[in-house]
């Protein structure tokens, strides 16, 4: 199953923004994550987790600090055209939740994260579940 539904969830901002804009904009736009790109590539992703853990609790001041300090650099990505197969790969192996999705030349059009493919593949097995209740008798085999 390809990576292709993702595109266009990528919600970008610039390194010299600051957490509290951040913040806003993850509230406005209903993301969890931030990608800072340099033309059009990943180079960097901020959490809502790396605000409240690295900013909020440290009593920095969300009006002054910049999202690039709070950022985690060379973000593991995913090409559009892999499977989501390759993508729980990456976050298994790398210990991430949110992976950016980028195209053949590496620009950023969209991410993946846990959560999406936890409904994705909850309706999966959902649709399973379904065909196992259907009963079916000897007749419906040919």
């Amino acid at each position: 199953m390809s990576l292709d539904r993702f595109k266009c969830k990528l919600v970008t901002i610039t390194h010299d923004e600051t957490v509290e804009a951040a913040a806003r904009l993850m509230r406005d736009r209903s993301v969890g994550s931030l990608i800072i790109a340099r033309e059009g590539r990943p180079v960097a992703i901020v959490t809502d987790r790396d605000l409240v853990v690295r900013v909020m609790s440290e009593g920095r001041d969300p009006t002054r600090s910049r999202v690039g300090e709070f950022a985690t650099y060379d973000p593991i990505t995913v090409n559009v055209g892999e499977g989501i197969e390759t993508a729980i790969f990456r976050m298994r192996h790398h210990g991430v939740r949110r992976l950016p999705v980028v195209d053949e030349q590496g620009i950023g059009v969209g991410i993946v994260t846990a959560d999406d493919l936890l409904v994705l593949l909850g309706g999966e097995i959902s649709g399973i579940c379904e065909g196992i209740e259907t009963p079916s008798d000897a007749l419906d085999s040919k």
